[in-house]
């Protein structure tokens, strides 16, 4: 059984180590989800998926940097083994709902141009196509950026 709570700090190193895999090529650093982690729960909310085991199996992080604004999708991920499970559906579910309750106006995420399953997620859920992003993950690692209105 999948469960879902807010993050606290002695999961970073979990989140550290999980970063390295899903995203090798351009990682955060132990420093970066420090930093973004200075925000909770004023500004910030991160959330991890927990196994039967307790073991963490993702985790997600939405922004608001005030009321009116558009949320930032810092980041989503879903061990590999996990994914196709709904897990990717109840972390969206979540940021949003804590993005509206922040008075945002809407979400814009960045993802792989080349993550078909995340991009029909995303477009499932109703985020649209808005540009793309050159070399945003790195050289020749382009981003799709998606917006959702919450009106």
């Amino acid at each position: 059984m999948i469960t879902y709570r807010e993050a606290i700090s002695l999961d970073l190193p979990v989140l550290v180590s999980m970063e390295k895999t899903l995203f090798a090529d351009s990682p955060w650093s132990m420093g970066q989800f420090k930093a973004e982690f200075k925000g909770v729960p004023r500004t910030h909310f991160f959330t991890v998926a927990v196994d039967s085991n307790n073991q963490i199996i993702g985790y997600a992080a939405v922004m608001v940097a005030a009321p009116g604004v558009e949320a930032d999708v810092l980041t989503v991920g879903v061990l590999p083994e996990h994914r196709k499970s709904g897990i990717g559906t109840a972390f969206m579910a979540q940021l949003e709902s804590w993005a509206i309750d922040k008075e945002s106006n809407a979400m814009m995420l960045e993802v792989g141009i080349d993550n078909a399953s995340a991009i029909s997620l995303y477009e499932s859920l109703g985020y649209s196509r808005i540009s793309i992003r050159k070399n945003y993950y790195g050289n020749g690692l382009d981003a799709l950026v998606m917006r959702k209105d919450f009106s």
